[in-house]
């Protein structure tokens, strides 16, 4: 079978749908096992179903087609059992399945799939003794982004333009390309700021007024070009080609801070920016860890936030360009603020969302201050950034 475009092309949509379609054809009055090598299936037909349905499914890949599964297997009139295999191991069924997949995605037309479900059989809604109010807003999210209207608001030239862009810088850094899922989930990455995670998503879908946007209003005409520069301003003038006072020379500032980490840098770029939750650090010796990779999201983050604020407080609120003293020092202040909340992190308080000092450590290795003279736990020292002490400098 060659699964069609509108459904989810993974692994998972196939072994669901093999399920489906295995239920379906077998008479419901003979008893069926069927044998998978998809543990993620297995236990969501079984061990995590009826907390799902409780649930209205929020959140859950595939759970139009699961939905459809779950249907069938009920209109059995005897057991169906599943049963797990090792995949790639020899087992003969299970490579004869695999062949016939192969074969199937090499058809020249898509099979189509029936994911009708019978009204009697159809389970709706989540039941509201089970819900809460995080669950009720992930379903009414849920429905509401699976309407066409929705779907058609978001489907944007300039959104599709920054993901393509993101995508491109992302495959010639790492040498593959990320999914749409995985580089809109990056954006949402929890080593970025809130206030980062909202920046970046308006900017990936062209959403601040910028530019061209002030030409046909009225009074602001003004706003539309970068006079300084002398060029329309966008957001790839404002981050990374703006030859106002602060944006080269955090870039120099972040390039450093990376050298000393022992981390190369990528030049910046608005895809390099959109991409920045996906790419991960190449390093001069020695493989990166995940301190490293979390190391270089934050700064890229925090620093590429201060260039956009640096721009407002310019060009909204009417202030003089800082000096590079003062543009350093507020780098500065941004990068330890971080370590401060990471510091603040690694208390128990936070139970889930707490972090270990060994990724603290790791992240912070190579750039605080007196590194070498610090205790063992420094998480509880008040050591910052390139050789500044508090209260020095």
């Amino acid at each position: 079978m060659r699964i069609p475009e509108y459904l989810p092309q993974t692994n998972q949509t196939g072994e669901i749908i093999s399920i489906t379609t295995a239920a379906a054809d077998v008479d419901p009055n003979h008893s069926l096992t069927i044998y998978s090598d998809s543990k993620t299936t297995i236990d969501g037909l079984t061990r995590n179903r009826q907390r799902w349905e409780d649930n209205g499914f929020a959140g859950v890949a595939n759970a139009k087609e699961l939905r459809t599964t779950i249907a069938t297997l009920r209109r059995r009139n005897t057991p169906t059992t599943l049963k797990w295999v090792k995949g790639h191991s020899g087992l003969e069924g299970n490579d004869k399945a695999d062949a016939l997949a192969k074969k199937g995605s090499e058809k020249a037309e898509q099979d189509e799939v029936d994911l009708l479900i019978p009204p009697n059989l159809c389970v709706t809604g989540a039941k509201l003794n089970s819900t809460t109010q995080t669950r009720a807003y992930k379903t009414i999210r849920q429905i509401k982004m699976s309407k066409k209207q929705y779907q058609k608001a978001i489907d944007r030239r300039n959104t599709k333009i920054n993901t393509g862009r993101a995508k491109s810088v992302v495959k010639e850094i790492m040498g593959s390309e990320p999914s749409n899922k995985i580089l809109w989930r990056s954006l949402r990455h929890k080593d970025f700021s809130r206030k980062f995670r909202y920046f970046i998503w308006m900017v990936a879908h062209e959403g601040y007024k910028t530019g061209n946007y002030w030409q046909n209003i009225s009074n602001f005409e003004n706003r539309a070009n970068c006079h300084p520069c002398g060029v329309p301003e966008s957001m790839d003038h404002i981050l990374t080609e703006c030859q106002c006072p602060g944006q080269q020379q955090i870039w120099e500032l972040t390039k450093e801070i990376c050298t000393k980490k022992g981390i190369e840098w990528n030049e910046p770029s608005l895809g390099m920016i959109l991409g920045a939750g996906v790419i991960k650090p190449n390093k001069r010796e020695g493989k990166p860890s995940d301190g490293d990779a979390r190391f270089l999201r934050i700064v890229t983050s925090e620093s590429t936030h201060l260039i956009w604020k640096l721009r407002c407080e310019r060009v909204i609120q009417g202030r003089n360009s800082p000096s590079p003293e003062e543009v350093t020092r507020k780098w500065k202040k941004s990068i330890e603020a971080r370590i401060g909340l990471d510091r603040l992190m690694v208390t128990a308080q936070f139970r889930k969302r707490s972090l270990s000092k060994g990724l603290v450590e790791r992240t912070w290795r190579s750039v605080i201050s007196d590194e070498d003279n610090l205790p063992e736990d420094w998480t509880g020292e008040a050591g910052v950034l390139v050789g500044r002490r508090s209260g020095q400098g």
